[in-house]
């Protein structure tokens, strides 16, 4: 019954209708919020996040696709933001780290915030793909589903699994060639999962 409601508030969502924008944030943001929390362990930065999804949902939802359940999709978008912020968080913590440790030693700014742009642009490319390819390069590169696991949970055969993930990578490669020298892109993005077993 749930997953019906939802699947109506999100045509009328995308219809324009207010009410129902209102209904679906209502029904979920405590959820996410605590959700966001559980991750972060910041309870201002959960609610951020989860106030910034549902603006961006309520900005693009003519164009807003969303294939696999509405619940899914608002937890996965949560957890992708939060994950995006600790990176955030990790990188400026380890350019702290450097001057603590070396406070005689020149840090050049341009290399700390060459991090950080590299991983908005990761995240950027990641949500231009396709939303079935999106959630395959996912559940590859984040949740480290081998191919075979993809494919069952998807109902989808591994060869279709390797074909959109050699895309995705092909595409991210593309996109960020101007930082093909950079040992974290070649890190976050270009792991290797291992799609034999």
């Amino acid at each position: 019954m749930d997953l019906t409601d939802d699947i109506e508030l999100y045509r009328k969502l995308k219809a324009g209708d207010e009410h129902a924008f209102k209904v679906l944030f209502q029904k979920y943001y405590s959820a996410l919020c605590h959700y966001g929390f559980q991750l972060l362990q910041d309870s201002e930065m959960a609610e951020e996040i989860v106030q910034e999804l549902f603006v961006r949902i309520w900005e693009k939802r003519e164009s807003l696709t969303i294939e696999s359940s509405v619940k899914h999709y608002l937890f996965i978008s949560v957890k992708n933001q939060c994950l995006n912020q600790l990176q955030h968080q990790k990188i400026r913590k380890k350019y702290a780290d450097k001057m603590i440790e070396s406070p005689e030693q020149q840090i050049d700014p341009e290399q700390y915030f060459m991090e950080v742009e590299l991983i908005r642009r990761i995240e950027k490319c990641i949500e231009s793909l396709p939303p079935k390819r999106q959630e395959i390069f996912r559940l590859s590169r984040e949740k480290g589903l081998k191919y075979k696991e993809i494919a069952q949970e998807l109902n989808i055969s591994i060869k279709t699994v390797e074909a959109q993930m050699g895309l995705a990578l092909k595409y991210l490669h593309d996109e960020l060639k101007e930082f093909s020298n950079y040992n974290l892109s070649m890190l976050l993005i270009f792991k290797k999962s291992d799609s034999s077993q």
